[in-house]
Protein backbone atom coordinates (compact mmCIF):
# COMPACT_ATOMS: atom_id res chain seq x y z
CA UNK A 1 0.00 0.00 0.00
CA UNK A 2 1.32 3.07 -1.07
CA UNK A 3 2.11 5.55 1.86
CA UNK A 4 1.18 9.43 0.95
CA UNK A 5 2.80 12.03 3.39
CA UNK A 6 0.91 15.02 3.73
CA UNK A 7 3.19 18.04 4.10
CA UNK A 8 2.34 20.60 7.33
CA UNK A 9 2.37 23.92 5.27
CA UNK A 10 0.75 22.57 1.95
CA UNK A 11 -2.35 25.12 0.88
CA UNK A 12 -4.12 22.80 -1.29
CA UNK A 13 -5.02 24.46 -4.61
CA UNK A 14 -7.37 26.78 -4.66
CA UNK A 15 -7.78 27.37 -0.91
CA UNK A 16 -4.78 29.99 -0.38
CA UNK A 17 -7.35 33.08 0.27
CA UNK A 18 -8.86 31.12 3.19
CA UNK A 19 -5.73 30.19 4.38
CA UNK A 20 -4.24 33.49 4.52
CA UNK A 21 -7.68 35.57 6.21
CA UNK A 22 -7.35 32.58 9.09
CA UNK A 23 -3.82 33.41 9.59
CA UNK A 24 -4.23 37.41 8.77
CA UNK A 25 -7.60 38.43 9.56
CA UNK A 26 -8.58 41.69 7.81
CA UNK A 27 -9.66 44.14 9.41
CA UNK A 28 -12.94 46.21 8.94
CA UNK A 29 -14.98 48.88 10.68
CA UNK A 30 -18.16 50.67 10.54
CA UNK A 31 -22.02 50.38 10.51
CA UNK A 32 -23.69 46.58 10.19
CA UNK A 33 -24.22 44.76 7.75
CA UNK A 34 -28.08 44.29 6.42
CA UNK A 35 -28.56 46.57 9.04
CA UNK A 36 -32.35 46.24 10.36
CA UNK A 37 -34.35 48.54 13.05
CA UNK A 38 -32.78 47.79 16.26
CA UNK A 39 -35.01 47.51 19.30
CA UNK A 40 -31.78 47.49 22.01
CA UNK A 41 -29.06 49.28 21.15
CA UNK A 42 -25.72 48.81 23.94
CA UNK A 43 -22.20 50.61 23.68
CA UNK A 44 -18.91 48.67 24.19
CA UNK A 45 -15.18 49.51 24.20
CA UNK A 46 -12.33 47.00 24.08
CA UNK A 47 -9.65 47.22 25.64
CA UNK A 48 -9.88 48.96 28.79
CA UNK A 49 -7.75 48.13 31.76
CA UNK A 50 -7.86 48.16 34.79
CA UNK A 51 -5.83 46.62 38.03
CA UNK A 52 -7.62 44.13 40.53
CA UNK A 53 -6.56 44.22 43.82
CA UNK A 54 -4.67 41.17 45.88
CA UNK A 55 -5.35 40.81 49.14
CA UNK A 56 -1.64 40.42 51.05
CA UNK A 57 -2.32 36.48 50.52
CA UNK A 58 -3.03 35.95 47.74
CA UNK A 59 0.12 38.59 46.32
CA UNK A 60 2.45 36.61 48.76
CA UNK A 61 1.29 33.35 45.94
CA UNK A 62 1.91 35.38 43.23
CA UNK A 63 5.31 34.69 41.35
CA UNK A 64 6.79 38.56 41.91
CA UNK A 65 4.61 38.98 44.60
CA UNK A 66 2.68 42.04 43.11
CA UNK A 67 -0.29 43.89 45.15
CA UNK A 68 -2.73 43.73 41.90
CA UNK A 69 -3.13 42.30 39.08
CA UNK A 70 -4.00 43.66 35.30
CA UNK A 71 -7.12 43.19 33.30
CA UNK A 72 -8.56 44.29 30.34
CA UNK A 73 -12.05 44.72 30.20
CA UNK A 74 -14.82 45.76 27.95
CA UNK A 75 -15.87 49.01 29.00
CA UNK A 76 -19.94 50.55 29.27
CA UNK A 77 -18.61 53.88 27.96
CA UNK A 78 -22.07 55.12 28.61
CA UNK A 79 -21.85 54.37 32.55
CA UNK A 80 -19.39 56.86 33.64
CA UNK A 81 -19.97 55.34 37.41
CA UNK A 82 -20.22 51.72 36.49
CA UNK A 83 -19.28 51.10 33.29
CA UNK A 84 -15.80 49.55 33.82
CA UNK A 85 -16.01 46.72 36.16
CA UNK A 86 -14.82 42.96 36.41
CA UNK A 87 -16.69 40.84 34.83
CA UNK A 88 -17.15 43.32 32.08
CA UNK A 89 -20.93 44.97 32.17
CA UNK A 90 -23.27 42.59 32.48
CA UNK A 91 -25.72 43.22 29.13
CA UNK A 92 -29.25 42.48 29.48
CA UNK A 93 -32.06 41.69 26.32
CA UNK A 94 -35.49 40.53 26.07
CA UNK A 95 -35.62 37.26 23.75
CA UNK A 96 -36.93 38.72 20.36
CA UNK A 97 -34.91 41.72 20.57
CA UNK A 98 -32.51 43.44 17.43
CA UNK A 99 -29.15 44.16 18.92
CA UNK A 100 -27.07 46.72 17.50
CA UNK A 101 -23.95 46.73 19.34
CA UNK A 102 -21.86 49.83 18.56
CA UNK A 103 -18.24 48.63 19.95
CA UNK A 104 -15.35 50.58 19.76
CA UNK A 105 -11.48 48.97 19.77
CA UNK A 106 -8.72 51.86 20.59
CA UNK A 107 -5.44 50.21 21.51
CA UNK A 108 -5.31 47.59 18.72
CA UNK A 109 -7.50 45.03 16.84
CA UNK A 110 -10.44 43.12 18.98
CA UNK A 111 -13.84 41.38 18.12
CA UNK A 112 -16.75 40.49 20.28
CA UNK A 113 -18.23 36.95 19.79
CA UNK A 114 -21.64 36.62 21.37
CA UNK A 115 -21.26 33.47 22.77
CA UNK A 116 -24.34 31.19 22.05
CA UNK A 117 -26.27 33.74 20.18
CA UNK A 118 -26.71 32.83 16.43
CA UNK A 119 -25.94 35.27 14.29
CA UNK A 120 -24.66 35.79 11.09
CA UNK A 121 -21.19 35.14 10.73
CA UNK A 122 -20.16 39.34 10.13
CA UNK A 123 -21.43 39.47 13.00
CA UNK A 124 -20.25 36.65 14.87
CA UNK A 125 -17.36 38.10 16.39
CA UNK A 126 -14.93 35.45 15.30
CA UNK A 127 -12.14 37.41 13.80
CA UNK A 128 -9.93 34.40 11.53
CA UNK A 129 -13.41 34.17 9.89
CA UNK A 130 -14.63 37.14 9.13
CA UNK A 131 -12.81 40.16 10.74
CA UNK A 132 -11.35 42.10 13.30
CA UNK A 133 -12.57 45.58 14.10
CA UNK A 134 -10.10 48.18 13.11
CA UNK A 135 -12.04 51.55 15.33
CA UNK A 136 -15.65 50.88 15.45
CA UNK A 137 -18.01 48.44 14.54
CA UNK A 138 -21.54 47.75 14.61
CA UNK A 139 -22.34 44.43 15.61
CA UNK A 140 -26.24 43.37 15.05
CA UNK A 141 -28.05 40.27 16.29
CA UNK A 142 -31.56 38.84 17.87
CA UNK A 143 -32.29 36.99 20.58
CA UNK A 144 -34.27 33.96 19.63
CA UNK A 145 -34.10 31.79 23.19
CA UNK A 146 -33.75 32.98 26.65
CA UNK A 147 -31.51 31.82 28.40
CA UNK A 148 -27.77 32.57 30.15
CA UNK A 149 -25.21 33.84 27.63
CA UNK A 150 -21.69 35.76 27.61
CA UNK A 151 -19.83 37.86 25.07
CA UNK A 152 -15.88 38.12 25.17
CA UNK A 153 -12.87 38.80 22.70
CA UNK A 154 -12.03 36.44 20.39
CA UNK A 155 -8.67 38.00 18.99
CA UNK A 156 -5.72 35.67 20.69
CA UNK A 157 -8.55 34.31 22.16
CA UNK A 158 -6.42 31.95 24.88
CA UNK A 159 -5.10 35.38 26.43
CA UNK A 160 -7.72 37.65 25.75
CA UNK A 161 -10.57 35.89 27.43
CA UNK A 162 -7.83 35.12 30.87
CA UNK A 163 -7.34 38.72 30.70
CA UNK A 164 -10.61 39.44 31.63
CA UNK A 165 -12.46 40.65 28.06
CA UNK A 166 -15.56 39.11 28.93
CA UNK A 167 -19.09 39.49 30.33
CA UNK A 168 -22.52 38.21 30.92
CA UNK A 169 -25.29 38.48 28.31
CA UNK A 170 -29.05 37.68 29.72
CA UNK A 171 -31.67 37.15 27.39
CA UNK A 172 -34.92 37.15 29.30
CA UNK A 173 -38.11 35.94 28.50
CA UNK A 174 -41.04 37.92 26.95
CA UNK A 175 -42.34 38.42 30.28
CA UNK A 176 -39.04 40.63 30.86
CA UNK A 177 -36.62 40.85 33.86
CA UNK A 178 -37.82 38.45 36.88
CA UNK A 179 -39.09 35.77 34.76
CA UNK A 180 -37.18 32.52 33.80
CA UNK A 181 -37.25 30.56 31.08
CA UNK A 182 -38.33 26.78 32.41
CA UNK A 183 -40.22 23.22 31.87
CA UNK A 184 -41.67 22.97 35.57
CA UNK A 185 -43.77 20.47 34.73
CA UNK A 186 -44.22 17.51 37.63
CA UNK A 187 -41.34 20.01 39.93
CA UNK A 188 -43.64 21.20 42.79
CA UNK A 189 -42.79 24.19 45.55
CA UNK A 190 -42.12 26.77 42.61
CA UNK A 191 -45.42 29.43 42.70
CA UNK A 192 -46.48 31.60 39.57
CA UNK A 193 -45.06 28.78 37.19
CA UNK A 194 -46.71 29.99 33.66
CA UNK A 195 -47.16 26.05 32.12
CA UNK A 196 -48.34 27.64 28.86
CA UNK A 197 -45.29 29.67 28.27
CA UNK A 198 -42.86 27.55 30.31
CA UNK A 199 -42.13 30.86 32.50
CA UNK A 200 -41.59 31.23 36.20
CA UNK A 201 -40.97 34.35 38.58
CA UNK A 202 -38.04 34.47 40.69
CA UNK A 203 -37.17 36.68 43.55
CA UNK A 204 -33.82 36.68 44.03
CA UNK A 205 -31.14 36.16 41.16
CA UNK A 206 -27.15 35.23 41.67
CA UNK A 207 -24.87 35.52 39.08
CA UNK A 208 -21.95 33.35 40.35
CA UNK A 209 -18.92 33.88 37.57
CA UNK A 210 -15.72 32.10 39.01
CA UNK A 211 -12.07 32.58 37.29
CA UNK A 212 -9.29 32.16 37.87
CA UNK A 213 -5.56 33.45 36.95
CA UNK A 214 -1.58 33.25 36.31
CA UNK A 215 -0.67 36.28 36.87
CA UNK A 216 2.83 35.41 34.85
CA UNK A 217 -0.01 35.88 31.96
CA UNK A 218 -1.02 39.18 32.87
CA UNK A 219 2.50 40.32 32.03
CA UNK A 220 2.01 39.55 28.25
CA UNK A 221 1.06 41.45 25.03
CA UNK A 222 -2.04 41.72 23.16
CA UNK A 223 -0.56 39.41 20.74
CA UNK A 224 1.84 37.95 22.49
CA UNK A 225 2.37 34.27 20.91
CA UNK A 226 0.16 34.52 17.70
CA UNK A 227 0.88 33.13 14.69
CA UNK A 228 3.04 35.43 12.21
CA UNK A 229 1.09 36.69 9.35
CA UNK A 230 3.10 36.02 6.37
CA UNK A 231 0.73 36.53 3.17
CA UNK A 232 3.22 34.85 0.71
CA UNK A 233 3.73 31.62 3.13
CA UNK A 234 0.19 31.28 5.30
CA UNK A 235 0.11 28.19 6.64
CA UNK A 236 3.97 27.77 6.73
CA UNK A 237 5.70 26.40 9.73
CA UNK A 238 7.78 29.54 10.47
CA UNK A 239 4.87 31.30 11.38
CA UNK A 240 4.31 29.16 14.00
CA UNK A 241 5.73 30.23 17.62
CA UNK A 242 7.45 27.02 19.62
CA UNK A 243 7.92 28.93 22.94
CA UNK A 244 5.58 30.58 25.25
CA UNK A 245 3.67 29.94 27.97
CA UNK A 246 0.40 29.67 26.79
CA UNK A 247 0.27 26.22 27.16
CA UNK A 248 1.76 26.50 30.94
CA UNK A 249 -1.52 27.09 32.93
CA UNK A 250 -0.37 27.70 36.77
CA UNK A 251 -3.57 29.54 38.43
CA UNK A 252 -2.56 31.72 41.71
CA UNK A 253 -5.59 33.83 42.21
CA UNK A 254 -9.14 33.03 42.53
CA UNK A 255 -12.18 34.45 42.25
CA UNK A 256 -15.92 34.71 42.17
CA UNK A 257 -17.92 37.20 39.96
CA UNK A 258 -14.83 39.21 40.07
CA UNK A 259 -14.16 38.89 44.23
CA UNK A 260 -10.67 37.70 45.08
CA UNK A 261 -11.12 34.39 47.37
CA UNK A 262 -8.72 34.81 50.08
CA UNK A 263 -6.63 31.82 51.51
CA UNK A 264 -7.07 30.67 54.93
CA UNK A 265 -4.33 27.99 54.84
CA UNK A 266 -0.44 28.37 54.74
CA UNK A 267 1.42 28.92 51.66
CA UNK A 268 2.29 25.77 49.60
CA UNK A 269 -0.27 24.33 51.32
CA UNK A 270 -2.27 22.03 48.88
CA UNK A 271 -5.81 22.34 48.46
CA UNK A 272 -5.81 25.61 49.20
CA UNK A 273 -9.20 26.79 51.41
CA UNK A 274 -10.88 30.10 51.04
CA UNK A 275 -12.12 32.11 53.34
CA UNK A 276 -16.17 32.46 53.05
CA UNK A 277 -16.68 35.73 50.72
CA UNK A 278 -19.13 37.89 52.29
CA UNK A 279 -19.61 40.51 49.18
CA UNK A 280 -23.00 41.20 48.36
CA UNK A 281 -21.89 41.43 44.58
CA UNK A 282 -21.59 37.04 45.35
CA UNK A 283 -22.96 35.90 48.85
CA UNK A 284 -26.79 35.80 48.23
CA UNK A 285 -29.97 37.17 50.70
CA UNK A 286 -33.32 35.43 50.41
CA UNK A 287 -36.28 35.18 52.80
CA UNK A 288 -37.70 32.08 53.32
CA UNK A 289 -39.94 31.30 50.67
CA UNK A 290 -38.11 32.99 47.78
CA UNK A 291 -37.07 31.57 44.69
CA UNK A 292 -33.55 31.99 44.04
CA UNK A 293 -32.76 31.65 40.33
CA UNK A 294 -28.43 31.35 39.99
CA UNK A 295 -26.79 31.66 36.70
CA UNK A 296 -23.50 30.22 36.85
CA UNK A 297 -20.81 30.47 34.46
CA UNK A 298 -17.18 28.68 34.32
CA UNK A 299 -15.24 31.29 33.23
CA UNK A 300 -11.95 29.94 33.88
CA UNK A 301 -9.12 27.18 32.84
CA UNK A 302 -9.51 25.04 35.34
CA UNK A 303 -12.38 22.29 35.98
CA UNK A 304 -15.12 23.66 38.22
CA UNK A 305 -16.74 21.21 40.92
CA UNK A 306 -19.44 22.79 42.44
CA UNK A 307 -21.10 21.96 45.79
CA UNK A 308 -24.81 23.67 47.03
CA UNK A 309 -26.09 23.03 50.47
CA UNK A 310 -29.66 23.41 49.28
CA UNK A 311 -31.43 21.67 46.62
CA UNK A 312 -31.45 22.48 43.09
CA UNK A 313 -32.70 22.27 39.69
CA UNK A 314 -31.01 22.06 36.84
CA UNK A 315 -33.30 23.70 34.03
CA UNK A 316 -31.13 25.30 31.95
CA UNK A 317 -27.55 24.65 30.38
CA UNK A 318 -25.73 26.98 27.83
CA UNK A 319 -28.82 28.58 26.95
CA UNK A 320 -30.85 26.03 26.64
CA UNK A 321 -33.91 25.81 29.02
CA UNK A 322 -34.29 21.78 29.27
CA UNK A 323 -37.95 20.73 28.12
CA UNK A 324 -38.23 23.81 26.69
CA UNK A 325 -39.94 23.89 23.01
CA UNK A 326 -38.51 23.46 20.43
CA UNK A 327 -35.99 21.10 21.92
CA UNK A 328 -38.57 19.77 24.90
CA UNK A 329 -38.03 16.68 23.69
CA UNK A 330 -34.79 16.16 24.34
CA UNK A 331 -34.10 17.41 27.96
CA UNK A 332 -35.61 17.77 30.88
CA UNK A 333 -34.99 19.52 34.20
CA UNK A 334 -33.65 17.74 37.06
CA UNK A 335 -32.73 18.01 40.85
CA UNK A 336 -29.37 18.21 42.34
CA UNK A 337 -30.04 17.06 46.14
CA UNK A 338 -27.85 19.29 48.68
CA UNK A 339 -24.37 18.22 48.85
CA UNK A 340 -24.38 17.01 45.48
CA UNK A 341 -21.03 17.76 43.56
CA UNK A 342 -20.84 18.45 39.71
CA UNK A 343 -18.54 19.84 37.23
CA UNK A 344 -18.56 22.68 34.32
CA UNK A 345 -15.66 22.78 31.98
CA UNK A 346 -14.72 26.46 30.17
CA UNK A 347 -17.37 28.23 29.14
CA UNK A 348 -20.08 26.21 30.10
CA UNK A 349 -23.43 27.60 31.63
CA UNK A 350 -26.13 25.94 33.94
CA UNK A 351 -28.92 27.57 35.57
CA UNK A 352 -30.05 26.52 39.17
CA UNK A 353 -33.57 27.27 40.62
CA UNK A 354 -33.95 26.85 44.50
CA UNK A 355 -36.87 27.65 46.94
CA UNK A 356 -35.49 27.76 50.29
CA UNK A 357 -38.29 26.67 52.90
CA UNK A 358 -36.24 27.27 55.91
CA UNK A 359 -34.22 29.76 57.77
CA UNK A 360 -30.48 29.45 57.35
CA UNK A 361 -27.10 30.03 56.06
CA UNK A 362 -26.23 27.80 53.58
CA UNK A 363 -22.45 26.80 51.86
CA UNK A 364 -21.96 26.99 48.21
CA UNK A 365 -18.34 25.50 47.37
CA UNK A 366 -16.32 25.81 43.95
CA UNK A 367 -13.29 23.98 43.55
CA UNK A 368 -10.49 24.63 40.63
CA UNK A 369 -9.29 21.71 39.18
CA UNK A 370 -5.97 21.18 37.02
CA UNK A 371 -7.84 19.69 33.63
CA UNK A 372 -4.45 17.48 32.88
CA UNK A 373 -3.49 16.09 36.11
CA UNK A 374 -6.42 16.23 38.26
CA UNK A 375 -4.94 18.11 40.64
CA UNK A 376 -6.94 20.76 43.19
CA UNK A 377 -5.81 24.28 43.39
CA UNK A 378 -7.65 25.87 45.31
CA UNK A 379 -11.45 25.57 46.98
CA UNK A 380 -13.43 29.49 47.42
CA UNK A 381 -16.56 29.49 49.14
CA UNK A 382 -19.58 31.47 49.87
CA UNK A 383 -23.46 31.20 50.96
CA UNK A 384 -26.95 32.10 50.59
CA UNK A 385 -28.58 33.08 53.44
CA UNK A 386 -31.85 32.63 54.03
CA UNK A 387 -34.15 34.90 56.66
CA UNK A 388 -37.52 34.16 58.43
Amino acid sequence: MAIVTIRRGDVPPGEEAHFLQFVCPPTFGGGPLDPQAPTLEVRRDLDVQIDLPLPPEVAARTGAGRDTIRLWIIEDPDDSAGGRTFPSKLIRTREGDVVHAPVGAALNTHTIHWHGIEPSSMNDGVGHTSFEISGNFVYQFATSQAGTYFYHCHKNTVLHFEMGLYGLLIVDPAQGEGFVAANLSGVPGFPGYDAADFVVPYDVEALWVPDEFDSRWHELGHDAFMQDCRPDDPAGQATFTRDGILHDFRPDVFVITGVVSVPTTAPGVRPEVGATITDPGVAVSARAGDTVLIRLLNAGYTVQEYTLGLDAWAIASDGHPFGVPPRNAYSSPFLLPSGTPFRLTTARRVDLLVRATTAGTFPFAVKYIDWVNNTLYHEARTVITVSP
